[in-house]
């Protein structure tokens, strides 16, 4: 399943558990809230309602809860009358009977008592009880009433009703709120009653209200919703869309990025939306992991590359010392046994051992410098040291060796020095350059010919020209090869054939230390040119 299709089922889970969640909220913790509520604010509003007709004595300008049955009754402390006043009316009420009367004054002097207490609730009832047995003897003796009554049944109510609760609610020391619930089959029937006292009268404070319950708003609550669950749902497809724009989209350019890195092609650049460029979130660090994975692999890889060929130079090394071991020795032994053997046997011209011998210690010591390079080749750049070199005192050095041939053989030699050249190099490796460059120019320049060695301390240069010879072109571009050697052309000195591990070591020295070699023809001429890196 792709990352995109795997957000969205993702979603719509999400979407039916919030569904869910939500409707167990608006079903059963919703309710009971609203109900809460309700009643707190039909106490604050007889309370409000209270506060305002203490302070104006009227209701006029004032909002109250329910218009047609909020009143206050307000009872001075002396005297026969009280004041009963409401949204529509206010009426001043003289008390006659002397059973009211009585009710009355107790009203009064339990007010003026002190604070009124819980235990007021009982009497208020108990009171009530006697108001309603009076108002039943006036309706027997119908006393004043222009029409008659006669009461036909008397139903009992008390199984109808149930969850009977009275509660006090105190503000100040003076003033109270009881709130008297009950509750039948349909609805919860509330009587808020507000008593507060001070030295002239006692008001009371009438509102009575009926609460909702919790089972008239589940039905709103469900034909909700479907509405609910299409919001939710279409809220949940757009997040996911943004979210797959946002995060899904860039994570597919990191495919495309990482399929271009392993294909191994090159990449101007990462590729991540315009909107994240600059951006420093998961994605973009993401990105820059596998840039950096990328230039790591490709620097790994390089490196393995350079192994890889040093260890094919390694390679042709062995090859080279096996070659030289099993083949390129042979000929000079089996030159110098033959010679032996005429010379031990006195076959022929052989006979003469004073002209014979030097030339079996020719081949002995053509031998021996073969075996030497050889020997020296394989173990010589195993303890490479680098340090600063003066060229002009290597060449000198390599030279001492070769006073002797350049004077028998008459070779005119002319070393120029234009600035001193300090070079970076191992000593041993380096001198073994210069020895097999200057044993070429003098082996293969004709007698009497001339060798020209210049030193460039500015362009850091070594260059090696010996005149009168010329490589043939046909070797010209193997001349680094091992075993490609020869006679050097026309003019080159008879019996000077290479064995052709010269130019080869050398090369393979220069290619150790860092330094380009490079040999050419002039227009009389061989031309050797060592180049040294600048330091870094």
């Amino acid at each position: 399943m792709r990352l995109g299709q795997k957000n969205l089922c993702y979603s719509m889970a999400l979407a039916g558990v919030m569904l869910l969640f939500l409707t167990g909220y608006f079903m059963y913790m919703l309710p009971s809230l609203y109900v809460d509520y309700v009643m707190e604010q039909n106490l604050n509003s007889l309370r409000e309602q209270h506060r305002s007709y203490m302070e104006n004595h009227t209701y006029e300008g004032i909002r109250v809860k329910n218009a047609t049955a909020c009143i206050s009754v307000d009872i001075p402390m002396e005297g026969n009358s009280f004041l009963v006043t409401g949204k529509a009316f206010s009426m001043n009420v003289t008390v006659r009977d002397r059973r009211l009367q009585e009710i009355l004054d107790r009203f009064r002097q339990q007010a003026s008592a002190g604070q009124v207490r819980r235990e007021d609730a009982a009497v208020l009832e108990e009171d009530a009880e006697r108001l309603m047995e009076m108002f039943r003897e006036t309706m027997r003796e119908n006393t004043a009433l222009p029409f008659s009554i006669s009461q036909l049944y008397v139903r009992d109510m008390g199984n109808e009703f149930y969850h009977e609760s009275v509660k006090m609610h105190s503000y100040l020391d003076d003033f109270v709120i009881f709130e008297m619930s009950i509750e039948d089959s349909n609805n919860r029937y509330t009587n808020y009653i507000a008593v507060e006292c001070d030295e002239n009268r006692l008001v009371f404070s009438l509102l009575p209200a009926v609460a909702p319950e919790a089972d008239e708003i589940r039905p709103v609550v469900l034909q909700s919703l479907p509405m609910l669950a299409a919001v939710i749902l279409l809220v949940v497809l757009l997040s996911s869309r943004m979210y797959s724009r946002g995060i899904v989209g860039p994570v597919i350019e990191l495919v495309a990025h990482a399929e271009q890195m392993k294909s191994g092609h090159d990449f101007a650049g990462r590729r991540i939306p315009e909107n994240r460029q600059g951006k420093k979130d998961e994605v973009r660090m993401l990105a820059d992991t596998l840039d950096d994975l990328y230039r790591q692999i490709r620097k790994g890889y390089q490196k393995l590359e350079e192994k890889n060929q040093e260890l094919e130079e390694e390679n042709k090394r062995q090859e080279v010392f096996l070659r030289a071991s099993s083949h390129q020795l042979k000929t000079p032994i089996a030159a110098a046994l033959l010679l032996v053997d005429g010379m031990i046997n006195e076959i022929g011209k052989y006979r003469d051992t004073k002209e014979y011998l030097p030339r079996v210690k020719e081949q002995l010591l053509s031998m021996r410098k073969m075996v030497e390079e050889i020997l020296y080749l394989n173990r010589c750049t195993e303890n490479i040291r680098i340090h600063p070199e003066d060229a002009g005192r290597l060449l000198e050095q390599s030279l001492q060796s070769y006073q002797v041939e350049l004077a028998d053989r008459r070779l005119s030699l002319d070393v120029t020095e234009n600035g001193k050249l300090t070079m970076d190099t191992d000593e041993a490796v380096m001198v073994q350059i210069l020895d097999n460059l200057l044993s070429n120019a003098v082996k293969y320049t004709p007698d009497g010919g001339r060798i020209q060695i210049t030193v460039e301390g500015e362009d850091k240069e070594i260059r090696i020209e010996n005149f009168g010879v010329r490589i043939p072109g046909e070797l010209l571009d193997h001349i680094f090869e091992p075993f490609v050697g020869g006679n050097h052309g026309a003019g080159s000195v008879p019996g000077k054939d290479s064995h052709g591990l010269g130019l080869y070591i050398a090369s393979y020295y220069a290619k150790k230390l860092g330094i380009s070699l490079t040999v050419s023809n002039g227009r009389d001429s061989v031309r050797a040119v060592l180049a040294f890196p600048e330091k870094k």
